[in-house]
C-alpha cells in the first residue's frame, strides 16, 4: 500500500484497515504504521486470551514504541542493542557502548510474538524489530530489512543536492552488525503467488505458526 505523508510517499505492506484486530480467536494482529502508544493497554486487554500476536512492521512506525510494547513482553530487564560512536579525539576510531534496556511492565502478555518485516522495514522500524526480537519466544517472519538503522545527519552539497550519513553504529548486544545487512528473518517468506490472488502469504504464515505452536 502507498500513502502520502506530507510531500513523501510512504510504502507499507501491512494489512489495510484497523491498527488492531483479532484475525482469529487465537491470533491478534497489530500494525505499527498507525500505532498510538496510548492505545496499547486496550489492545493488549483485547488480546489477553489469544495464543499469539502478530506485530506487523512492514512499514514505518507512526510512533516510537519499542519500549512501550516491550514492557508487555519482557520477563526481565532485557538488552537488545549496542552502539558505536566516533572518538572525536582520535579520528577514525569508534567505541562500543551498551544500549538501553527493555524493562518489564505490570501487565504481561503470555502469547507468542511474531514480528513481520520486509524491505520497507527501515531505520526506526528495524530498531523496533530488534527490540521485540529478543522477547521470550519471539520469531521474525518475512524478508530481510533495508539495513538502514541509525541516526542521520544531513549534508548539503553543491547544486542544491542533499545527502545523509549515520554517525551511530547499530549492533546486536553481541556486536553483530545490522547496518547494510538488515534484520534477517528466522523464517523467510517472500510473497509471490499470493500477490496476484490478493492474499498476504506473510500474515498467513505467521497465523499458521501461532495456531500450531505448542
Amino acid at each position: 500500500m502507498m500513502r502520502l505523508s506530507g510531500k513523501q510517499t510512504v510504502v507499507t505492506h501491512d494489512l489495510v484497515g484497523d491498527t488492531f484486530r483479532l484475525l482469529t480467536p487465537q491470533v491478534a494482529y497489530i500494525k505499527l504504521s498507525s500505532i498510538k502508544a496510548a492505545d496499547l493497554p486496550a489492545y493488549f486487554e483485547k488480546a489477553k486470551n489469544a495464543k499469539g500476536m502478530i506485530v506487523d512492521i512492514r512499514n514505518y512506525p507512526s510512533e516510537f514504541v519499542p519500549f512501550a510494547i516491550g514492557a508487555y513482553l519482557a520477563t526481565k530487564p532485557t538488552p537488545f542493542v549496542a552502539f558505536t560512536s566516533a572518538d572525536l579525539a582520535n579520528p577514525g576510531a569508534f567505541h562500543f557502548s551498551d544500549g538501553p534496556i527493555i524493562a518489564p511492565g505490570p501487565v504481561h502478555f503470555n502469547g507468542r510474538i511474531v514480528i513481520l518485516v520486509d524491505e520497507t522495514t527501515r531505520s526506526q522500524a528495524e530498531y523496533t524489530a530488534m527490540a521485540l526480537r529478543v522477547m521470550p519466544g519471539a520469531v521474525v517472519i518475512g524478508s530481510t530489512t533495508a539495513g538502514a538503522d541509525g541516526n542521520v545527519s544531513s549534508i548539503s552539497l553543491p547544486g542544491q543536492l542533499n545527502t545523509m550519513i549515520s554517525g551511530l553504529g547499530i549492533f546486536y548486544p553481541d556486536h553483530r552488525p545490522t547496518q547494510r545487512i538488515g534484520i534477517v528473518p528466522d523464517i523467510v517468506v517472500i510473497p509471490i503467488k499470493g500477490l496476484a490472488a490478493g492474499r498476504d502469504e506473510v500474515v498467513e504464515t505467521a497465523t499458521h505458526f501461532i495456531e500450531n505452536a505448542k
